[in-house]
């Protein structure tokens, strides 16, 4: 049992692509690469708040809930596939120890240098509710994790001089986690485990730089500069004056495809050898622009969009033809209503449209037909400086199609809450 366990990908196949299954096994949860970025990811975007804040402590957590996941699970009984409706449950926390050195002239101001320690986790799972019959009581009903685990933690250093530069550093460790034959989990004894180093920083609120390496080559590269924020430099009215523009644009790269079973397509060929040395790989290069306008000095709107490179040609896994990919990448609107309190505590209400293109849409996608989909998301965001909650619903919003192509078509919850001193 164990090793079927083994053979089988976390997520197998969403069962109503019968025509797909026995062609493609899909689990971008097995990339260690992808998963790094987005936990790094959600690092840098808490500290996106944490920035301008004086502070000694800061714990956050998040659960997310991703409904509808039929996976083709083996049935030792009956010694075949069957689908089994399952849940998909992420869960993030972050704590932050910091020590802010020496004191601002104003009581109101932070001061300029700050050091932290920050630790991040983001776990993976799959989970099921069942109901036991007692027969001499009512049924009790019991939620459970299924299948693979995947652990996802951040230890990270960080140094702070406002308002030039920042800089965060450590390490990213990834995780598998196998039930034994009894569907015990032993957390002493991964299944796969391995480590990459990360940097995260910027200067003068201009140019930044975000990438993670593991022993032997760069696999991920994020660069950005604000062009606003650059002009504001050599022009503070620019700077000031919030109904300019703020446009930012940006530059990454990722050798996204590289002929795994987890990838939705072949690279340079309809097929692959089996053997590691006869894997090829294509480089994904994304070119963006974040443009962020304010109409009212509450309300404002973010509008997104990138473009893509591919350096080699890729093929479809059920049918070895070529995929004609499309310049564009990414597109959203985002609507933002944020009401800021004279104690700087806010409360924020969002939302927005979509679109993104992915190959793996093709995959995972439960109706329509194409390597795009259309997506939404709202929320509401509320921070009263030492504490904060926030929620939100999404629906093929791209920016969580990024974390996890497999969510495609899933609706998804989410809740948030922090506590700080």
């Amino acid at each position: 049992m164990k090793k079927a366990l083994i053979l089988i990908p976390l997520l197998i196949f969403t069962f109503t692509h019968t025509s797909y299954s026995a062609v493609y096994e899909a689990s971008t949860l097995h990339n260690a690469v992808s998963r790094s970025e987005t936990v790094q990811g959600l690092f840098q975007s808490r500290w996106d708040m944490l920035m301008e804040k004086n502070f000694y402590f800061d714990i956050s957590c998040t659960l997310n809930w991703v409904f509808g996941f039929n996976v083709n699970t083996w049935n030792a009984g009956s010694e075949e596939y069957e689908p089994t409706d399952l849940n998909l449950v992420r869960t993030y926390g972050s704590m932050t120890f910091a020590l802010p050195i020496g004191k601002s002239e104003d009581p109101d101001t932070p001061s300029s240098f700050m050091v932290a320690f920050t630790t991040t986790g983001f776990h993976y799972g799959l989970t099921k509710t069942i109901s036991i019959d007692r027969e001499n009581g009512d049924p009790e009903t019991v939620t459970d994790y299924k299948h693979s685990q995947f652990f996802d933690d951040i230890y990270a250093l960080s140094f702070l001089w406002r308002p030039y530069l920042y800089l965060h550093a450590g390490v990213i460790t990834n995780k598998e986690y196998q039930p034994e034959d009894d569907g015990q989990m032993d957390y002493s004894d991964p299944l796969s485990s391995s480590t990459r180093a990360f940097i995260s920083s910027n200067v003068l609120s201009v140019f930044g730089l975000q990438l993670n390496a593991s022993e032997d080559k760069i696999e991920s590269l994020n660069t950005d500069i604000a062009v606003t924020n650059l002009v504001g430099i050599l022009n503070p009215a620019v700077k000031a004056n919030i109904y300019i523009p703020a446009v930012t644009l940006g530059y990454s790269y990722r050798d996204e495809y590289n002929d795994e079973e987890y990838d939705a397509v072949w690279v340079k060929t309809g097929d692959t050898e089996t053997s590691s040395s006869g894997r090829d790989t294509a480089r994904l290069n994304i070119f963006s622009i974040l443009v962020s306008q304010h109409i009212t000095k509450s309300f404002y709107v973010d509008l997104f969009g990138s473009m893509q490179y591919i350096n080699e040609d890729i093929f479809t896994k059920d049918r070895g033809s070529k995929i004609d990919v499309p310049v564009m990448k990414e597109f959203y609107c985002m609507l933002n209503l944020k009401m800021t309190d004279a104690d700087k505590s806010y409360k924020k209400i969002y939302t927005g449209i979509s679109w993104y293109w992915d190959p793996a849409v093709y995959v995972h996608r439960d109706n329509g037909t194409g390597y795009d989909v259309w997506g939404f998301i709202l929320g509401c965001d509320i921070d009263f400086v030492l504490f904060g909650f926030e929620a939100k619903v999404v629906y093929d919003y791209s920016s969580e199609l990024k974390k996890l192509v497999e969510t495609t078509n899933k609706f998804s919850v989410e809740g948030s809450a922090f506590f700080r001193i």
